[in-house]
């Protein structure tokens, strides 16, 4: 995928959809991959035996989490296809920026996980009035080539999917509870990264709901490596409390425009007050990291209060701090 100059028309924008639909074919006539073996990819059980993801079957995975993988690798093709499109100049271009900007693999390289960093790319970053992203030209594209309808309904789930900040609040089994903050729905999910943590914490983590209900399996998957959120006082071993981040939530939620505290919330963990929000916040809240999880400290409308803003890497170089 490569930088597009901005295409120069004098019609009215529409939606990027519409425009990349229109052309999509022309694109496909270049491209290596058989865009047909993709269409008539299916979510059902069978197929999920079948396919084969990083050398490894998808049966030896969780069936929530397995059906998620199958999707994904699906839209990792079809973001490969579309990005190809100067339509797509607007979103293609900042993605790539991040890219090169927070280098996501997870740390010690980048506090920005590869799953965090796909998950924003695809389904968050957005441009133009109706805040298309990948994931929403992606579904309109697959519904306009008729795609498996149950393959859309799960890539549907993806694309409404957004982080959240959520208090664990005990387990059952390997699995955890997590109630989110603000909206205090609970949901029981899986931690695919095998981080079970701690009752109390506060994660920040982006959960992907049960995505075929007829199988009724009854949890939920947290699909990003959990973030786990720390006081910033030096102390490792201070986990952040549920009252600083609804502080935080009340002093910002106003500032989306937003009447509802819940739609203002949801809107904020989208879209955050600027396209890179939440990924500067976790790479100016980097606070270490294990192999399961990783830590942030602070709060992204205190610069000071992590340990990695401009404001704070000041203040230390000032007393003589490493």
């Amino acid at each position: 995928m490569k930088k597009k100059k901005a295409k120069k028309t004098n019609k009215v924008n529409s939606p990027v959809s519409k425009k990349v639909i229109a052309s999509f074919r022309h694109y496909l006539e270049r491209k290596v991959v058989d865009i047909s073996e993709v269409r008539n990819s299916k979510i059902c059980a069978e197929e999920l035996q079948k396919t084969i993801v990083t050398g490894e079957t998808l049966s030896d995975y969780d069936p929530v989490h397995a059906v998620y993988i199958y999707a994904q690798n699906i839209i990792s093709v079809l973001m490969e296809q579309v990005g190809e499109c100067p339509e797509m100049v607007k979103i293609v271009n900042p993605y790539i920026n991040a890219a090169e900007e927070y280098m996501p693999s997870g740390p010690p390289m980048s506090p920005l996980t590869a799953s965090y960093f796909f998950c924003w790319g695809c389904f968050d970053l957005w441009a133009g009035l109706k805040r298309e992203t990948f994931g929403t030209v992606i579904i309109d594209l697959c519904k306009k080539m008729g795609f498996d309808s149950h393959l859309i309904d799960v890539f549907q789930k993806m694309q409404d999917s957004r982080m959240g900040f959520y208090v664990h609040e005990g387990f059952s089994g390997n699995k955890v509870l997590l109630r989110e903050i603000i909206t205090q729905k609970q949901c029981l999910a899986i931690i695919p990264s095998g981080y079970l943590g701690e009752r109390g914490q506060v994660w920040f983590a982006r959960i992907l709901p049960e995505p075929l209900p007829e199988y009724s399996l009854g949890y939920s998957v947290v699909f990003t490596t959990p973030y786990i959120l720390m006081e910033n006082d030096n102390n490792s071993n201070s986990y952040a409390n549920e009252k600083g981040w609804i502080s935080y939530m009340e002093r910002n939620l106003e500032k989306t425009g937003k009447k509802e505290a819940s739609t203002a919330y949801e809107f904020l963990m989208k879209f955050g007050f600027n396209k890179t929000y939440w990924n500067e916040y976790i790479f100016q809240g980097y606070a270490g990291y294990m192999d399961e999880a990783v830590f942030l400290a602070g709060y992204p409308d205190l610069p000071l209060s992590m340990p990695h803003s401009k404001e704070r890497q000041g203040i230390d170089e000032k007393h003589g701090n490493p």
